[in-house]
């Protein structure tokens, strides 16, 4: 078995909890990812200091992120919020930069989304976010082209959701980090996006084996 999947979860000032719910904790738990494929997941701020969520949570993070060596980090999370405006997280958006560069994967959602675009991350990969308007409105995009009308999209290793599909940006997480069996994937998107109880089932059968 090789070194575990080393994947950042970033924590903004004003994070919207729901968004990253679901990969958090599927991720960090592992209850039904492949068990060859071992994940390690980690939380950073900007400056190593606690956050406060959308949801009025204080998060205390595992470290700064100036303390998280870039060669080190195999995939990033980004989650939306209320502060992707502040200069704190220019920072993130660097690295975002370096690791999409090298192909590793930079999954982003809502606010996140929008960063990216201003960040001019998002020119030359298919994509999707909140609307086409409001990634336009940012100055460093160029990307109109290659927007999408999904829920989630994936391309060239950078992952994009709107904020309404929490469920959906999990699931291709997973799929991009290659992380969880499709069929799998399948009933857990099953339970999950089609809230079919079937899924939980076939995912209880599945771990039986």
């Amino acid at each position: 078995m090789g070194s575990p999947l080393n994947v950042l979860l970033y924590l903004p000032e004003g994070m919207a909890d729901w968004e990253v719910g679901y990969a958090s904790a599927e991720l960090s738990g592992g209850q039904f990812l492949r068990p060859e494929r071992q994940v390690s997941l980690s939380t950073a701020s900007a400056g190593g200091g606690p956050i406060r969520t959308m949801g009025g949570m204080t998060v205390v993070p595992d470290t700064a992120l100036a303390d998280t060596p870039g060669e080190q980090i195999d995939a990033l999370i980004l989650p939306g919020g209320t502060s992707w405006d502040s200069a704190a997280n220019a920072d993130v958006l660097d690295l975002a930069a370096r690791l999409k560069d090298r192909g590793a994967p930079v999954a982003a959602i809502c606010g996140a989304v929008d960063a990216l675009a201003g960040a001019g991350l998002l020119n030359d990969v298919a994509h999707t976010g909140n609307s086409a308007d409001s990634l336009a409105s940012h100055e460093g995009y160029s990307g109109s082209a290659l927007y999408r009308e999904e829920l989630t999209v994936s391309d060239g290793g950078v992952v994009t959701a709107g904020s309404w599909a929490p469920v959906e940006f999990a699931a291709e997480i997973f799929r991009t980090l290659d992380v969880m069996d499709e069929e799998i994937l399948g009933s857990w998107l099953l339970f999950w996006g089609k809230r079919d109880v079937r899924g939980i089932y076939q995912l209880m059968e599945a771990q039986a084996e």
